[in-house]
């Protein structure tokens, strides 16, 4: 190379290293009044410090009283949360009013089944434990610490406020995912990464670093959730393709003579053009950067297809249980098993339903318990007469949906009482029905099953939905109620007349 180019290059590089140097030293000087203390910090405290150790939760312990956990998903959640120490996280949940004391309740518990989880001194809740509860009832959630992942006051504010919005969905388990991964971001949080450290500094930087940290965070959500739909309707057009020529040859020997046949057979017309049309949004979908996820329009298009995609794999294994039940074909009872699952499920709930409800009569209670015995009968004879042969598939079918509009109407009542009992206004009232009808039709249909196949969403109450329905709708009224009163839910921090001299950290709040 010439001499003459190596020149000119040093010389280049010279330039550009004295001019960063220069704006280096300008932003500095633009920033040094502003960052105040954060400037006397040095640097190498910093840029020195070793990252936190990433933990898994050490133990997760599920103290599940009021039965709202769906504890398969809380595990597989919390394995995607990291600690900065070893932490054991413990979830309770229990049932009660609004009024009580959640943090004397969660520690009288405690004391008598889980000593293990207060210090030897009795004093303080013992050391790496996180707890999060609820009272799904009283709407009430609180979050505590042992003393060495204790946090501030508004620090415990912020964990329960993330969780709000999922407990307002009556989404439990979600709730309580959603307060241990806030919980982990503060706990054994090291000093310079604290948000005070940067307060006497510069108050532009922080919001700016806050506003734009929030963006960030909130697409990588929507791409996480993007991807994820995306995931299941790829899973799910997987199947459809995979048994598609099962599907097409079942459909080919389903006996059109048959109310039920006929009705599937209508269902399954569109499923090729369905298909078809799945299969092109499954190759343009599938070819999204993942960092557009995120967009809105991919967003829309991908939960479409999601839907589409678990629709068809849905309608495919109803036709092959279809041909199978009304031919009565080798594997028939499996068939029937499948076309029975919604209603025994909805029978073991009928008990929860109705347990816990001192508001409403006896006689408001007694036609859903007295239904679930009648019902469980009325199976085991329809089951029995397809065994035998004096019950055709049609006539099981007429039974079972009898049994299914049955409920219906006995939730429909259930319904009427439980907002009468609860509501004390009409715009109370039609909030209840609202969220109670909205979660009706969101049901999912369960896979095989000809009666959710062959009617529209919502024709039949389950009792999963109802529960949710109610739950949400009576959330929502509560929290209209304290927007009403104009105030604001306040921690509560004291454990009760019975607590005695504890004092470990944590608190709670209504939502």
């Amino acid at each position: 190379m010439p001499t003459d180019t190596v020149h000119v290059r040093t010389g280049l590089r010279a330039v550009l290293a004295t001019r960063a140097a220069t704006m280096v030293t300008g932003w500095v000087a633009a920033f040094g009044l502003a960052l105040g203390l954060l400037a006397a910090v040095p640097a190498v405290l910093v840029l020195g410090a070793s990252p936190a150790q990433a933990d898994q939760a050490e133990e997760v312990i599920l103290e599940d009283g009021a039965g709202v956990i769906h504890e398969p998903t809380l595990r597989e959640g919390l394995t995607d949360i990291d600690f900065r120490e070893p932490t054991t996280v413990v979830v309770w949940t229990q049932p009660g009013e609004a009024e009580s004391n959640l943090n004397e309740r969660l520690l009288a518990d405690a004391r008598e089944n889980h000593p293990e989880w207060i210090s030897d001194d009795g004093q303080k809740w013992t050391d790496g434990l996180f707890i999060y509860a609820i009272d799904p009832e009283g709407r009430l959630q609180g979050v505590y610490f042992g003393e060495d992942r204790k946090v501030s006051l508004d620090a415990q504010e912020g964990i329960r406020e993330d969780a709000v919005e999922s407990l307002t969905e009556a989404n439990w388990t979600q709730a309580a995912l959603d307060a241990t991964e806030s919980a982990a971001t503060v706990m054994n949080r090291p000093w310079y990464q604290h948000p005070g450290v940067w307060i006497g500094g510069a108050i532009v930087v922080v919001v700016g670093g806050i506003f734009g940290g929030a963006v960030a965070a909130g697409r990588k959500k929507q791409r996480q959730k993007a991807q994820a739909e995306l995931d299941r309707g790829n899973q799910a057009f997987a199947n459809v393709s995979t048994d598609l020529e099962a599907t097409e040859l079942n459909a080919h020997t389903v006996p059109e003579g048959s109310k039920y046949g006929a009705m599937v057979l209508e269902r399954y017309r569109t499923f090729h053009e369905r298909y078809v049309e799945a299969a092109r949004q499954n190759d343009r979908l599938s070819g999204i950067p993942a960092k557009k996820l995120h967009r809105k329009e991919h967003r829309q298009a991908i939960t479409a297809y999601m839907k589409q995609a678990e629709e068809l794999d849905q309608l495919d294994d109803t036709v092959g249980s279809t041909n199978t039940l009304l031919n009565k074909y080798p594997g028939w009872p499996e068939a029937w098993d499948i076309q029975t699952a919604p209603m025994r499920e909805d029978l073991g709930q009928i008990d929860e339903l109705v347990t816990g409800q001192p508001k409403l009569t006896a006689d408001q209670l007694t036609p859903l318990r007295s239904f679930r015995l009648e019902a469980e009968r009325e199976l085991e004879r329809l089951g029995a007469g397809l065994e035998t042969g004096q019950l055709s598939p049609d006539e099981a079918l007429d039974g079972l949906n009898a049994l299914r509009v049955r409920l219906t109407g006995l939730l429909d009542d259930y319904a009427k009482a439980q907002i009468d009992a609860f509501a004390t206004s009409d715009a109370e009232r039609q909030t209840l029905q609202q969220e109670l009808e909205r979660e009706r039709h969101r049901s999912s249909r369960r896979p095989g099953s000809i009666l959710d196949t062959v009617h529209q969403p919502g024709w039949f109450w389950t009792a999963t939905a109802f529960h949710l329905g109610y739950s949400s709708g009576q959330s929502h009224v509560v929290t209209a109620r304290e927007q009403a009163e104009a105030s604001s839910s306040s921690s509560s921090t004291g454990y009760g007349s019975s607590g005695g001299s504890f004092s470990g950290a944590g608190s709670s709040s209504s939502f």
